[in-house]
């Protein structure tokens, strides 16, 4: 039997982690129930063990300075000033530097490593997949947003190997979506995907033909998500508190979760009703032993709502705008517009992309569920090699190094086809050096500030000479899944030598390591006690399957057939397996007897 694979879809509200059986792509359930897993992870104030998922989520209702979410928006991103700054809008959680530059955040009194977070989330999926599966999960696909800069790329791909992962791909999200339509429905023509989750907004146009997924423009917002939309209720939420108190209610952050809670539970009931009624109490300054608490009342309309959110649908048009001039293609040139993440099942946004693009937006793909179940399919495409889908990808953002002036050098344009190699030369800054650092950024504008900067490309021990006589090659290498790839020469010379982007926030070796061993010892002693509850449940599922093959039984005594005595047969010869495996401990042959007798009991 061929080691499982599987597709996950690492998201800032919620992750899914799905496979492919039978020809057939699957969400894999999670342990807790349920087909999502919420990105949130804490640790219990007292014990300081680790909660991920659902059970964070609980946690958060009475310890939230103990819990984190949304953890996404700020992986492989370097510790800024101005990145604290816009995160204290979004999250109430604070950030830290760690000492390579990447992001932390902390709760419960701990300091952890934004990677670490993503880490622990892939590890719970992991585990839920190996439950499923009865045997060790390792190999997997991973989607990113199609606007993941290289340092985010990279850091997802060292917080899969923190949770024991074995990356085959990195595939953007919107292609993944279209992957799992496209295969799934026969489909030829123009797809848009418009990609709209918790943290981050994509728009992908695709080409699909005969198998070939090929990508003629996609763009999009880092910084927009579902967040944003709740956050815009709060707002409104807090101007409504009695000004001596709202700034005391702005700083709790029980008070801001309550608030955050309300908010999005509000956003989804507007979602089928037209007006909905947010009720609060025990807002204010937690911390005070005489504190002064305040509650609220109100009545938000969906028609308010959406008023709330014009600069945000705003920004969702502009994105589309632009990408459908990248593509050279009118919004009715498109063929079917498929929608994916949580917000799309919001009326404001069906509304917005219906009058843009002229046409009603396909609701036959889960929007929650499309982008894991792509992941699947290209991770078991990628396993058999059978050629059933081919993915071709451009570049998302356009990548260039700064020179002299304040000024960026293209040499990577946004919308190209990757992979791609580009090549440049460049002269040291002036005579008489021998060491060149070159700024790598990326963006569409001319100016480095306007532009979001990588690293630095760094060569050392350069022959003194002067300026114009020092020629240095500097190469881009691209991959397919958006990983950057840096190497210089000194023509001069003719040596060359591997550079390292010295500005890419990453974690020390030293931790990296002790975090590998820390994720292991985790998942060794959750599988143990995973393995415990999975027999009970199993023995539980044998005794409904027993039940099942006596209702079989007496329906074909009573209505003979070929039919009958076959499905009778079936069911016998599963519970028949499945009471062998258990008794020879197989793990792998009981999760296998699980599945089929799964599916027989819930009539699929």
């Amino acid at each position: 039997m061929r080691d499982p694979i599987i597709g996950i879809d690492l998201g800032t509200t919620n992750s899914v982690v799905a496979t492919v059986e039978e020809g057939r792509p699957r969400v894999i359930p999670s342990r807790v129930g349920g087909r999502l897993t919420p990105s949130v992870v804490g640790f219990t104030p007292n014990t300081t063990e680790r909660v991920v998922g659902a059970p964070a989520q609980a946690l958060a209702k009475e310890h939230p300075d103990c819990v984190v979410w949304a953890t996404k928006r700020f992986i492989g991103r370097r510790f800024t000033p101005e990145l604290v700054q816009a995160a204290r809008s979004v999250v109430p959680y604070p950030l830290l530097g760690g000492t390579t530059g990447d992001v932390r955040v902390k709760m419960a009194g701990r300091t952890v490593p934004v990677t670490q977070v993503a880490a622990m989330i892939l590890g719970e999926l992991k585990l839920d997949a190996e439950a499923y599966f009865g045997r060790e999960v390792r190999r997997c696909v991973i989607t990113v947003p199609a606007n993941f800069d290289d340092g985010q790329r990279q850091a997802t791909r060292e917080a899969a190997a923190i949770a024991g992962l074995d990356v085959l791909r990195l595939i953007n999200e919107p292609t993944a979506a279209a992957l799992a339509y496209g295969l799934s429905r026969g489909f030829q023509g123009h797809a848009l995907v418009f990609d709209l989750g918790g943290g981050t907004f994509d728009v992908t146009v695709l080409e699909v033909t005969d198998g070939v997924y090929e990508v003629k423009a996609t763009g999009g917002d880092s910084a927009l998500g579902g967040e944003d939309f709740d956050l815009k209720i709060v707002d409104w939420l807090l101007s409504q508190i009695d000004e001596p108190l709202r700034e005391s209610v702005h700083r709790d952050v029980v008070s801001q979760h309550k608030l955050k809670v309300a908010a999005e539970q509000a956003k989804r009931e507007l979602s089928e009703y037209e007006e909905t009624l947010i009720s609060l109490a025990g807002l204010g300054d937690q911390s005070q032993s005489a504190r002064k608490l305040t509650g609220l009342e109100t009545v938000l309309t969906r028609s308010f709502f959406d008023q709330l959110c014009e600069p945000l649908s705003e920004r969702c048009l502009e994105v589309c705008r632009a990408v459908m001039k990248d593509a050279g293609m009118a919004p009715s040139a498109v063929d079917t517009v498929l929608l994916v993440g949580g917000m799309t099942r919001v009326p404001l946004i069906r509304q917005l992309v219906t009058d843009f693009f002229g046409k009603a937006p396909s609701t036959e793909v889960n929007p929650d569920e499309a982008v894991a179940l792509g992941a699947a399919i290209q991770a078991d495409e990628l396993a058999r090699q059978s050629g059933a889908a081919l993915l071709l990808d451009v570049v998302s953002n356009s990548l260039g190094v700064g020179v002299l002036g304040g000024k960026v050098r293209r040499l990577i344009p946004r919308n190209r086809s990757v992979p791609v190699v580009a090549r440049e030369i460049f002269h040291p800054g002036r005579h008489g050096q021998t060491e060149a650092r070159i700024p790598v950024y990326q963006g569409e504008s001319d100016l480095q500030d306007e532009n979001r900067k990588l690293g630095e490309v760094v060569l050392r021990n350069l022959q003194a000479g002067s300026r114009g006589d020092t020629s240095l090659e500097v190469t881009f290498e691209l991959s397919n899944e958006g990983l950057l790839a840096v190497r210089a020469v000194d023509l001069q010379s003719g040596l060359s030598e591997e550079v390292r982007m010295e500005a890419r926030p990453h974690l020390p070796v030293r931790e990296a390591d002790r975090l590998v061993k820390e994720q292991a010892a985790y998942a060794q002693k959750q599988a143990q006690q995973d393995a415990r509850k999975s027999e009970d449940k199993f023995r539980k599922l044998l005794e409904r399957g027993e039940k099942l093959a006596r209702l079989l039984q007496h329906s074909a005594e009573e209505n003979p057939g070929e039919e009958a005595q076959a499905a009778v047969a079936n069911v016998r010869s599963l519970l028949e397996s499945g009471h062998s495996a258990l008794q020879a401990q197989d793990a792998e042959q009981c999760a296998h007897v699980a599945r089929q007798l799964t599916q027989l009991l819930a009539g699929r």
